[in-house]
């Protein structure tokens, strides 16, 4: 028997029917992204300035990433500096809500901006001058479960964004921006340089590696979409850090030891960050169905060897001392000239002998200089003539020039006073013939 019921449709049942319909209508039009569906239309409707219309429908509270129409707008009007200025105007006023999915995709605007406009140095200066506007450490959007996990994401996306900023205004370059600019910027770029820009790449990855979003219990699609822009910045810092590393490490053993001890740091950092940007891998796999890549790093032995480099002037054997030679051995005097019997030491000065000279000039002559006191006078004073000076010298002692017959060994004399006198140059010293005294070249 068929028990099913086939009464016809009554007045109270339609009116039921009619009552869920309007109730879910009603559901529908007072939900919260309804509202703001409409407030974003209203809005762009009653905009008469253009560039407020394209901020508003850019960043729109529809979930997903911004449309892309709107962005490639954004990206001409962007290329005038007038229409710049007010594009940020307006980006700025949206940033400064309170909705997760609007804040988010206001930052990827910026991010596309930057990205993919011709020239952007004016973009950077603009927006260092509002750097503040991204700091966004207190921001939280409490109205669902998604958007908690979205206000997570864009506290760290506004710290990517800062971190970027800060990056490009201290490397004077877009690393981030084309991978076969920054791979031949590097090949050209001194190590100094290289080594400084590795700092603040190594600071901007660190904050992309928080951006990761696949371990949160609701995950905003538009989250997911904030993720895959940073994710291809990422591909492109970590192939530079590991060029840079690479041109380092060429010359390691080569460098100084406080610049080889920079760049282990640097290797050792970069060992850590490859770790990291295993885990990115692994969340860019789940989230965005990437492929998945082992990152090899090189094998321990590699490190040994580098810190082997630097401690190998401590690890150098040190020359030994060498030992003092020994005293030699005092030997007495009694050994070496027997014994010394009644010989008396006096503390006098021994006496000179008497020279022959003496008798020939009347008297004692004064102490002659010194050999080298003499040299020096010698070769100070002009020479004078022999001479003169022999018969200056006899003159001061007799008062006069001597006669002949009162001069003992006349014979001997003769042969003085001819060298003197120029006569007996033949028979003279060498020293005698340069002029010299001839009190200097006394044999006694």
């Amino acid at each position: 028997m068929d028990h099913r019921y086939e009464g016809k449709a009554t007045f109270a049942g339609a009116l039921h029917k009619m009552n869920k319909e309007l109730t879910k209508a009603a559901k529908t039009l007072t939900s919260e992204e309804t509202i703001n569906g409409f407030t974003d239309k209203a809005q762009g409707a009653f905009a008469f300035d253009t560039v407020k219309k394209t901020v508003v429908k850019a960043t729109s509270h529809e979930h997903g990433p911004p449309k892309e129409k709107h962005v490639q707008t954004l990206l001409s009007m962007a290329r005038e500096k007038q229409n710049m200025q007010a594009v940020f105007q307006e980006l700025f006023v949206r940033l400064r809500g309170k909705d997760a999915t609007v804040a988010l995709k206001t930052i990827m605007v910026f991010h596309r901006l930057l990205k993919e406009a011709p020239t952007s140095a004016g973009l950077y200066k603009m927006m260092l001058s509002n750097i503040h506007e991204f700091r966004l450490p207190n921001f939280l959007d409490d109205s669902t479960h998604e958007s908690i996990s979205a206000s997570q994401m864009v506290r760290n996306y506004a710290l990517y964004m800062e971190e970027k900023l800060m990056c490009v205004k201290q490397c004077g370059f877009e690393y981030d921006k084309d991978s076969n600019a920054s791979v031949s910027h590097i090949e050209k770029a001194s190590p100094e340089l290289l080594m400084k820009d590795a700092k603040a790449l190594m600071a901007l990855m660190e904050a992309g590696y928080k951006c990761s979003c696949e371990r949160q219990h609701a995950v905003h699609t538009t989250s997911i979409a904030a993720f895959s822009l940073i994710f291809k910045d990422m591909r492109i810092l970590y192939q530079c850090q590991n060029k840079s590393l690479l041109r380092l490490l060429e010359n390691y053993f080569e460098s100084p030891k406080f610049i080889a001890q920079k760049i282990l740091g640097m290797y050792k950092e970069f060992l850590k960050h490859n770790s990291k940007m295993s885990k990115l891998l692994e969340a860019a796999k789940e989230l965005l169905g990437a492929e998945s890549v082992d990152l090899q790093t090189p094998p321990p032995a590699f490190l040994e060897s580098l810190e082997a480099y630097l401690l190998e002037d401590e690890a150098q054997p040190q020359k030994p001392k060498q030992e003092e030679a020994p005293a030699a051995p005092v030997i007495q005097l009694t050994e070496l000239i027997g014994p010394v019997g009644n010989l008396s030491v006096s503390e006098k000065a021994p006496e000179k002998p008497k020279d022959p000279f003496d008798d020939l000039f009347g008297g004692d002559m004064p102490p002659a200089p010194p050999a080298a006191a003499a040299a020096s006078s010698a070769r100070s004073a002009p020479p004078a003539p022999v001479a003169a000076a022999g018969a200056d010298l006899l003159g001061d002692v007799f008062g006069s020039a001597p006669p002949a017959a009162s001069m003992p060994a006349q014979s001997g004399g003769g042969d003085l006073m001819g060298g003197l006198g120029g006569g007996g140059l033949a028979s003279m010293t060498p020293h005698q013939q340069s002029g010299g005294n001839m009190m200097d070249s006394n044999p006694f």
